[in-house]
């Protein structure tokens, strides 16, 4: 199978890694503040932390390259996530691209969605600490590493036509 790559700078790659390792943070870490308008305060923080950020810059960076270089086959490729504590990258990467939004239009990529992919983040009623099938183009529950490379190669096997990336360590 043959696929035409799409020509992206490298700088809009750096932008585009940055910005969802941002993104990423503010589901870690904020309750509110999400664009630091204001010093950040202990008020600002959340509570318990739930979800890994060493394997999400990994993860920002991994999913950045595989948009460049399948860009123009979409449809045609999926990323299968293993380092379950990972998703709130592969969310990140979700909004930014407005793919959270094709499914919940308060999700779009502006500052109503961040505020709301941030605080609801692995909340009661809000979103999966985990990479969860409620999230676009997700097909497995991660946090189990070797799962993800079965789960691909199940989906190639019924989807010959397609292909799948894989992530399956944590960094």
């Amino acid at each position: 199978m043959q696929y035409e790559t799409k020509k992206v700078s490298l700088a809009a790659t750096e932008k585009r890694i940055r910005a969802c390792n941002y993104l990423t943070v503010t589901q870690l870490f904020l309750k509110s503040n999400f664009l630091l308008e204001k010093p950040l305060s202990f008020d600002d923080i959340k509570p318990r932390l739930l979800g890994h950020w060493g394997t999400c810059p990994g993860i920002n960076l991994v999913y950045a390259c595989m948009r460049d270089v399948f860009a123009n086959q979409k449809d045609n490729t999926i990323f299968v996530l293993g380092p379950g504590h990972g998703f709130p990258a592969l969310q990140a990467n979700l909004f930014y691209d407005g793919d959270l939004a094709a499914v919940d239009e308060t999700l779009k990529p502006n500052y109503a969605g961040l505020a709301k992919i941030s605080a609801l983040f692995s909340r009661i009623g809000g979103f999966p600490s985990h990479a969860s099938p409620s999230a676009p183009g997700v097909i497995c529950e991660g946090g189990e590493l070797g799962y993800s490379l079965a789960t691909a190669y199940g989906y190639c096997l019924g989807h010959p036509e397609r292909t799948a990336n894989v992530l399956i360590g944590d960094g």
